[in-house]
């Protein structure tokens, strides 16, 4: 008997060229039917432009009632934005309103519920530019309307929201306003506080020093230097020196001045007290309506830039039957490859 070996057996087997073309055509025609038979669904792809400007952007402790987190910088900011963007076009209202307008195109959308649509919906973006809303359905036409009709639907309820977010800036603006005004009135208290405090050591040293002579340089220097503190701030309260004494003047000079320059000081922190309690009364009475219109408007920025991209939806079959026939002539030489093995091993185990 012929001895068998490993490289005459392969080399036999790779002569049966026809068997081998023979399969892979067969695969290819299988794919191909196959893809009839099975047809693979459309997609059907739209391009929606999202950004948003963070050149100024709502203020973050307003917004933390609506963000239920803290948004900690920009970046956060901006990606809960893009966020709620997201949210808003997968909403059940606007797949809703999308169906409804589909109802009126094809009786098709009759019997597809919103469950039903949502399974058939995807969304892809990472950033703020170009988004992809997809639509997957075995017709074509019927992916395209989908398509289409979830890009304007959702256009438009986010336009709203937007508008709708354009009150929230405007009061947003009034707030920012609110906010400056009640900072400086805060900093005009502290100042004047910390003066009035400083300065009762001032009253004392003065009464510890005979009232008919003058002050010594040293304790002078010392006293023009802490005035000086409270005459670098051009924009709050600053020591009133219209009646400040000259070198040469005795101390009871100083004391009459100081203690006029403590009443000017008083006057002005109880004005700016009342001034600040009056403006956080204002805050408060605008911030509901703040916070309403942010609800109202999903907590969308007006800062939101939002285009449609006016080229034609691209619509294309997920596996074509050029794919389909590709794949099935694959599977043929992958079955004689198989076939192949299993009888070279079946002739060494013969053989042995």
């Amino acid at each position: 008997m012929d001895s068998w070996t490993l490289e005459e057996e392969i080399l036999r087997s790779i002569r049966q060229w026809y068997f081998i073309l023979g399969l892979i055509i067969l695969g290819a025609i299988s794919g191909y039917l196959i893809s009839y038979a099975l047809p693979a669904p459309y997609r059907a792809s739209a391009d929606l432009y999202v950004g948003i400007d963070v050149v100024r952007v709502n203020e973050m402790e307003f917004l933390i009632r609506i963000a239920k987190t803290e948004p900690l910088n920009l970046d956060d900011y901006k990606n809960w934005q893009l966020k709620q963007v997201s949210d808003v076009i997968k909403l059940d209202l606007v797949l809703d309103e999308t169906l409804k307008k589909l109802r009126g195109l094809d009786p098709y959308w009759l019997d597809v519920s919103s469950n039903d649509f949502r399974k058939s919906i995807d969304i892809y973006w990472y950033d703020t530019g170009i988004w992809r809303l997809e639509v997957l359905n075995s017709d074509r036409d019927l992916a395209e309307q989908g398509a289409q009709a979830w890009l304007d639907t959702g256009h438009e309820k986010i336009s709203e929201y937007l508008i709708i977010s354009e009150k929230a800036f405007l009061i947003d603006s009034d707030l920012q306003i609110l906010k400056d005004l009640i900072s400086r009135q805060k900093s005009q208290i502290n100042l004047t506080e910390a003066f009035l405090d400083s300065s009762q050591e001032w009253l004392s040293t003065f009464d510890s020093l005979h009232q008919g002579e003058v002050i010594p340089g040293e304790l002078l220097d010392e006293l023009e230097s802490w005035i000086l503190v409270y005459r670098t701030r051009g924009d709050l309260w600053q020591v009133p020196m219209g009646e400040y004494p000259t070198n040469d003047q005795t101390v009871e000079f100083y004391q009459s001045w100081l203690d006029g320059a403590r009443l000017d000081a008083q006057t002005v922190m109880t004005e700016s007290t009342i001034q600040s309690d009056l403006l956080i009364l204002e805050r408060d009475e605008i911030l509901p309506k703040y916070h309403q219109a942010l609800n109202d408007s999903l907590g969308l920025s007006a800062n939101i830039v939002l285009e449609m991209n006016s080229s034609k939806l691209d619509v294309t079959q997920l596996r074509s039957p050029s794919t389909n026939a590709i794949a099935g002539a694959g599977f043929g030489l992958l079955g004689w490859l198989v076939f192949a093995v299993l009888r070279i091993t079946g002739k060494k185990d013969v053989q042995n």
